[in-house]
C-alpha cells in the first residue's frame, strides 16, 4: 500500500484505468495497485512522508559539544554527553 500527494492540493479525485481514487482528510490518495502508483509517480503525485516532522522543525533542537550529533534532547543521543549547546532556532 502506497499514499501519494497530488502536486495541487485542489486536486479531490483522480481516475487511473478505470479506478477513481478519493483523498483522505489530509488530502492523501491510498493506492494498493502498483501499476497505479507508478502511474501517479509519473504524473507528478509525490510519496507523503511517514515522517511527521516538518522541514521547518529540523531546524530546530540541539547540537552535540562532543560529537556534533544534532538530536531533541539536551543529553545526546549518540555519545550522552548531558549539556548540549543552545537550541537551534531556524537557523
Amino acid at each position: 500500500m502506497a499514499r501519494w500527494v497530488a502536486p495541487d492540493k485542489g486536486v479531490k479525485e483522480t481516475v487511473i484505468g478505470g479506478q477513481s481514487y478519493y483523498t483522505d482528510r489530509q488530502g492523501i490518495y491510498t493506492v494498493e495497485n502498483k501499476a497505479h502508483a507508478k502511474a501517479m509517480k509519473a504524473e507528478g503525485f509525490f510519496e507523503a512522508s511517514l515522517n511527521p516532522i516538518s522541514s521547518d522543525d529540523r531546524m530546530r533542537g540541539f547540537t552535540c559539544v562532543e560529537c556534533g550529533f544534532e538530536g531533541w534532547f539536551r543529553k545526546c543521543g549518540r555519545c550522552g554527553y548531558e549539556s548540549q549547546e543552545t537550541p537551534r532556532d531556524g537557523e
